[in-house]
């Protein structure tokens, strides 16, 4: 049974990763058994590119697997990672390491997204339902490691931040322990001591502890650890050769001259800890501490132990490694070499080696061991999965599939095989040739296709930034000429980027040959996080007109196709306010633009609020005309045949309220038009775009941060939510794209799982 812990600070959360255990326990709640119909959407894209975490493997087949993402998404795999599926977002979300039963291999359970959820299926990992009802004991706290005993399954262990829970029946009753320890970050029942007075190893930030009685009792059981901030806790028990160890990860440190820290192991139960850190792993080169990260091991081989590290340099002998010992410790040998670089090389890489670098992934953020196979190990990263299945003798990435043929390097074609984990902030069709589409993205920037998506190019040569790709604009006229928007600051303008664009870059850059390469665009204009650019189609093609928003300083534009730039802000204020982030232009030539509202700190001042701008005169001057209750607009669409028709979307803000907001008089009236949603999910809505069917305006679509979508059929008087099948199964939706060629058919773009190609579901 697999066995993991750590705690990490990523850009995006705390991370803590579940120690596994399984149970019989029951599910509460009927999952709905629409999500076993086969759904229309399918993936588009490069794959990988965002961080992964909690990998794990089922000790009954190898080849179930399970990956979550820093962004929600929850993977499974039944091929051992060839080709993956999002399970769908209503269903479960982003989880910690999935936890298998030990003798029922259909039963899974797992910890969902927000820390406060215990589910459990009994398919594999494909329905999912609630264990202990809607008001269970760790209501309110954050679920961190589950445990059972593996000799007898009634047994479950689940600890929290604020407290530790047990169940004697297979959990379908639990109850919190009194004065048990809090923050135990993982739990092993040995299987050595007797059944009916288990002993139970555990640890946390506080210490390593012990309970005689199944749980029941804790006492603190830390002799011979030099500090007690464990970071890491893992244990394995045999009751065939009666053999127990424990390990534990804390920080190394320098102590009288020498480091000390890392790994530690206990063979006697907790009374006394030494270290384990033998012959072959590092605990500093050149004065620099390493610092070790997971640690894991299969729970009926206490002899052997894994761990991962961060690295103090960028090539061997003191990279970021993966360390196997089978002999507790006492040696250790490293088994995760992955620069095609290197003569020790043993992985397989994927894209982001060759086009980006190895870098990019860097150290891992997930660790696993398949209890039932412990040759299978995974390791993940921030765009990363990798797998072994030969105890690190050769490693494979599962997160792209490569289309070219011949030996692996730069430039070559990938394709998706379901693991997305990306922002995606446009998908543009080549209006000159429609076999060439284009996805903007955050993280990784940009790919191209040559064969209408069904396999990806990515190519940073010129871009000004190869984080993000906010916008495109294609000449009408002039083959293979592109305008991009570009920035080092992704995510705008979700609450945690509306404070400025602070000292990040960005630029407008220039493409003649289908975006192979770009050239940044002009004098005149700030390098600074570019988000929207938009082209006049009436200028002449010698002398484009162009205009681009540039966050946190305004609008500006061009006349000469991007060769010099002119601010064009007057009336957007207050100044210290023009943070512009989308740009439209009506047929006619009215242009219109929105300002996020900007923060100071946790709060908000009305005179920071953003708003919906137009300007009839070529950007010369800007009005608002969004309502004072508009704090924070992302995106907006107005009728094709009617300026005055607009719908604006809004994210919430401190004091405002998201949502749609509509106009039918230009701006002088406001309506924030009804959407019911669900409280439950989240108790406030954050809207990213809205947009009309190209073929009925009265069809309204509303893509929001926190909801999924939703659909209106009359012009917005009534919403419903677009449910499961006929969206993607990814929550967190940004915009769509029809196809040029089948008005059908829709790509949607999700703000971290990806572009999903499908059928309309307005149609």
């Amino acid at each position: 049974m697999q066995t993991i812990s750590a705690v990490r600070r990523t850009s995006a959360a705390w991370v803590l990763v579940l120690a596994a255990g399984a149970s019989a326990a029951l599910g509460q709640g009927r999952p709905n058994p629409i999500f076993l119909q086969k759904s229309a959407w399918t993936n588009v894209g490069i794959g990988g590119g965002g961080a992964f975490f909690h990998p794990a493997g089922s000790p009954h087949d190898p080849k179930l697997i399970f990956v979550s993402s820093d962004m929600g998404g929850f993977y499974r795999s039944e091929d051992a990672g060839k080709t993956w599926r999002m399970l769908d977002w209503r269903n479960i979300v982003h989880s910690r390491s999935p936890i298998f039963h030990p003798t029922d291999p259909k039963v899974v359970f797992a910890v969902a997204w927000g820390g406060d959820t215990l589910k459990v299926s009994r398919d594999k990992g494909l329905l999912w339902a609630l264990v202990g009802g809607a008001s269970p004991p760790w209501a309110g706290d954050g679920l961190l490691a589950l445990a059972i005993d593996r000799g007898s399954p009634k047994l479950m262990l689940l600890s929290g931040r604020k407290g530790l829970y047990r169940s004697t029946d297979g959990g379908a009753a639990w109850a919190a322990v009194p004065n048990a320890p809090k923050g135990l970050i993982g739990m092993h029942v040995d299987q050595t001591s007797p059944a009916g007075r288990r002993v139970a190893l555990a640890a946390g930030k506080d210490g390593a502890y012990r309970s005689d009685d199944g749980g029941l009792t804790w006492a603190k059981a830390s002799k011979g650890l030099p500090w007690t901030d464990i970071t890491g806790f893992c244990g394995g028990s045999d009751a065939k050769s009666g053999k127990v160890t424990a390990y534990c990860v804390i920080p190394i440190k320098k102590q009288g001259g020498k480091y000390v820290g890392g790994v530690y192991r206990t063979s006697d139960r907790g009374a006394t800890w030494e270290p384990a850190m033998g012959r072959g792993i590092r605990t500093a080169v050149a004065g620099r501490a390493d610092r070790l990260t997971f640690i894991a091991q299969p729970e009926n081989m206490p002899q052997t132990v894994l761990t991962t590290n961060r690295g103090t340099e960028g090539a061997p002998p003191n990279h970021y490694t993966v360390y196997r010992s089978d002999n507790a410790g006492r040696t250790w040998r490293e088994i995760f070499f992955n620069d095609p670089r290197w003569p020790q090389n043993n992985t397989r890489c994927g894209w982001l080696t060759y086009d980006r670098s190895r870098g990019f992934g860097a150290e891992a953020l997930g660790f696993g061991v398949n209890a039932g196979t412990p040759d299978q190990v995974f390791v993940t990263n921030y765009g990363e999965v990798f797998l072994t299945m030969n105890a690190g003798k050769s490693w494979r990435q599962v997160f792209s599939r490569r289309v070219s043929t011949g030996p692996l390097g730069r430039g070559q074609k990938w394709t998706s095989c379901g693991l997305e984990d990306t922002t995606c902030w446009r998908y543009v069709f080549d209006p000159h040739d429609k076999s060439r589409t284009y996805i903007c993205y955050t993280d990784i920037g940009f790919a191209r296709s040559e064969d209408r998506g069904r396999s990806w190019l990515y190519d940073a040569r010129g871009r000004p930034c190869t984080n993000t790709t906010y916008d495109l604009a294609a000449d009408p006229d002039v083959p293979g000429r592109f305008w991009g928007a570009f920035s080092d600051m992704h995510d705008i303008p979700v609450w945690r980027y509306v404070q400025g664009p602070g000292r990040s870059k960005g630029a407008i850059a220039v493409s003649t040959d289908h975006c192979k390469t770009w050239k940044v665009s002009g004098r005149g204009i700030p390098r600074a996080p570019c988000t929207s650019v938009v082209l006049d189609p009436t200028s002449p093609k010698g002398r484009r007109v162009l205009y681009a928003a540039v966050y946190g300083h305004g609008v500006y534009k061009s006349a000469d196709g991007g060769k010099s730039w002119v601010k064009k802000s007057a009336g957007i204020v207050p100044e210290q306010n023009r943070q512009v982030y989308s740009i439209r232009r009506f047929k006619d030539g009215t242009l219109f633009c929105t300002v996020a509202g900007r923060r100071s700190g946790r709060g908000v001042s009305r005179h920071l609020t953003g708003g919906l701008y137009v300007s009839a005169d070529g950007a010369e001057s800007w009005k608002r005309i969004s309502p004072e209750a508009v704090f924070r607009p992302v995106d907006f669409c107005f009728d094709p045949d009617n300026k005055d028709v607009i719908y604006l979307a809004v994210m919430d803000g401190l004091g405002h309220t998201g949502g749609v907001y509509k106009t039918t008089d230009g701006g002088a009236k406001w309506d924030l038009l009804k959407i019911e949603y669900d409280k439950k999910i989240s108790s406030y809505i954050e809207g990213m775009t809205v947009q009309l069917n190209p073929r009925n305006k009265k069809v309204v679509y509303f893509s929001t941060h926190t909801h999924g979508m939703y659909l209106s059929k009359d012009a917005g008087r009534t919403w419903s939510t677009i449910g499961p099948l006929k969206s993607p199964p990814f929550g967190n939706c940004i915009r769509m794209t029809w196809d040029p060629d089948d008005a059908k058919t829709v790509y949607i773009l999700t703000f971290g799982g990806g572009v999903w190609k499908g059928p309309d579901p307005g149609q």
